[in-house]
């Protein structure tokens, strides 16, 4: 990992779902917040139902929310805006630090590196050997969500979970750090331990908890074997 993962453990990562936070009481913010306290160290916002003025803003309570978190620590925890490269490049234009995930079907990664520049990360999608090489190959990609990794009901369209032998096996050839996402719990946290990815990756786990804080702990030393700094 370069010098732009200074300060990041990526170990517990945690996308947002709006609905599900809603449904649990919560806003995103706050949920956030809770998941960062318990140890979550990437946050990636994800919401395919608002427009791009209302994403930004979103993004906006979650990057302040992350700050009023880490500020008296040592800690740097990147927001990622998930698919949206213009919100991205608005909020990089107002200062703000974020980072962006893309999925196979967005904007192709050798155009949102021309559109970001070189700072923000840039992580991407992957379920096959034949993704993860090509996201190895063109040099723009910093991490590789490998997806599913288990059957998960978050995105139905999803396709059949990697299993654990998958992830390994994609996790060892991809060349790149991966983290891996889907259907993962505590139990499978602590199954996917030592499979070569650099964290787990979770939604409904933290979103749907009765309390984010202490489920991100949970998920955070199931897979690191021990309780966040």
């Amino acid at each position: 990992m370069d010098a732009r993962w200074s300060g990041v453990d990526p170990r517990l990562y945690f996308v947002t779902d709006t609905d599900l936070c809603a449904r649990a009481g919560r806003t995103v913010a706050q949920t956030v917040a809770a998941a960062v306290a318990g140890g979550a160290g990437i946050v990636q916002v994800r919401d395919k139902d608002l427009d791009d003025a209302a994403f930004a803003q979103l993004t906006r309570q979650v990057l302040d929310a992350v700050q009023a978190v880490t500020r008296a620590t040592a800690r740097r925890v990147p927001v990622v805006v998930n698919d949206r490269v213009a919100v991205a490049r608005q909020l990089l234009d107002e200062g703000r630090d974020v980072h962006i995930h893309v999925g196979q079907g967005d904007v192709p990664v050798a155009e949102v590196r021309r559109i970001l520049g070189p700072r923000p990360l840039l992580g991407l999608s992957a379920a096959t050997v034949a993704q993860c090489a090509a996201a190895r190959a063109n040099g723009c990609v910093d991490l590789i969500g490998l997806s599913p990794a288990f059957d998960t009901a978050t995105k139905p369209d999803a396709g059949a979970g990697l299993g654990l032998d998958g992830v390994r096996a994609l996790a060892a050839q991809a060349g790149l750090p991966c983290v891996a996402i889907g259907g993962i719990d505590v139990a499978r946290a602590t199954l996917l331990r030592g499979s070569g990815v650099v964290g787990v990756c979770v939604v409904s786990a933290i979103c749907s908890a009765a309390d984010p804080q202490v489920a991100a702990s949970a998920l955070y030393a199931a897979f690191a074997g021990r309780a966040p700094n």
